[in-house]
């Protein structure tokens, strides 16, 4: 019996109602109606499951990324620091180089000078003596 047909024999919804629990239990229709949506419903959760253990797996993995992001920041932060101390101490050696080559430059001035002093006074000095014998005198 059909609930098109229950609904022409009987007008009244209860009737209805009743006439087509009657019909699935007698059936067997009904048992098997729960066992469909009881399979539906476990199918279900084991598909919420596993998509919540891949979204626990993927926020885990996010987070070890993070970490690591922060690891490498914190890395170069400390490496940007020990370059900025380097570079400091390279001007400091290039300032003391500069005033050790300014010295060099001024004593190497001095001592030329010196030694032009002294080159022209050995040169007076043998003109003198060239003159001394040029003249005959001892």
């Amino acid at each position: 019996m059909l609930v098109t047909e229950a609904l022409a024999q009987a007008p009244n919804p209860q009737a209805v109602i009743d006439q087509t629990a009657t019909f699935y239990l007698n059936q067997g229709v009904l048992g098997a109606t729960c066992l469909v949506f009881i399979g539906l419903f476990l199918a279900a959760c084991w598909v919420a499951r596993s998509l919540y253990q891949d979204l626990k797996a993927s926020y885990a993995a996010g987070l070890a990324e993070r970490e690591k992001l922060v690891l490498a920041q914190q890395a170069a932060a400390g490496a940007a620091e020990k370059c900025a101390e380097a570079l400091e101490g390279l001007k400091t050696a290039l300032d003391t180089n500069k005033d050790a080559s300014e010295d060099l430059t001024k004593q190497v001035e001095l001592a030329a000078q010196e030694a032009r002093h002294t080159a022209a006074n050995i040169l007076t000095g043998i003109a003198a003596v060239t003159q001394r014998l040029d003249r005959g005198r001892p």
